[in-house]
């Protein structure tokens, strides 16, 4: 306690550019793009795959979907958003409706370019295939970065009174926070002695 009461300016004084740095990397505005797959699902169909010749392959078909969401959780828009698919999807659904262009790269892979992403923006994608695999998300990216890939579940809804409850507490926690690191730095700064 000594050693901090002696230093108290030369500790507050290394904290403050350390803060500076860590408030200007981690809450400057930026672009900040995450993708998650929300919902999988195989459907076994009750009706026999048939050949050219009417020849049954199998007794039953397979279904299988895929629901991807890309959301830009950032401050600034991101642009040029690419969804990289490992091949062409079969059928292919976006929600909201949007217009994207498509490539289709020389060793197969299936590139749709959205030309931005507002802050807060979801991008819906469906992707559903009849009696083949479906093709895997390879990446996401946009020109300020490379997005990051969330676990998703179902959630409860709450009330807007429990929202707002929590807010408040939340805040009150925040406040109360700030409040003992300014009495923190009171404390160093008027105990330590002048002459240092």
């Amino acid at each position: 306690m000594v050693y901090i009461e002696t230093y108290g300016k030369e500790i507050v004084s290394l904290l403050v550019p350390l803060i500076a740095w860590v408030l200007n990397r981690f809450f400057k505005s930026k672009a900040k793009l995450e993708f998650a797959s929300t919902h999988q699902f195989t459907f076994i169909v009750q009706q026999p795959l048939l050949d050219a010749q009417g020849n049954q392959i199998s007794p039953t078909q397979t279904v299988r979907t895929n629901s991807i969401i890309v959301q830009n959780s950032g401050r600034e828009p991101a642009t040029k958003v690419e969804l990289v698919f490992n091949w062409k999807p079969m059928f292919l659904n976006l929600w909201p409706v949007r217009h994207f262009t498509e490539h289709l790269e020389p060793d197969g892979r299936n590139v749709l370019i959205f030309e931005s992403l507002a802050p807060g923006e979801v991008q819906g994608c469906e992707v559903l295939s009849v009696n083949a695999e479906l093709p895997s998300l390879i990446t996401v990216r946009s020109t300020e970065c490379v997005a990051q890939s969330v676990n998703m579940y179902p959630q409860r809804v709450v009330s807007n009174t429990v929202r707002r409850v929590a807010t408040t507490l939340m805040f009150v926690g925040l406040g109360a926070a700030v409040y003992f690191a300014i009495i923190l730095v009171q404390f160093l700064v008027i105990r330590t002695p002048l002459g240092h």
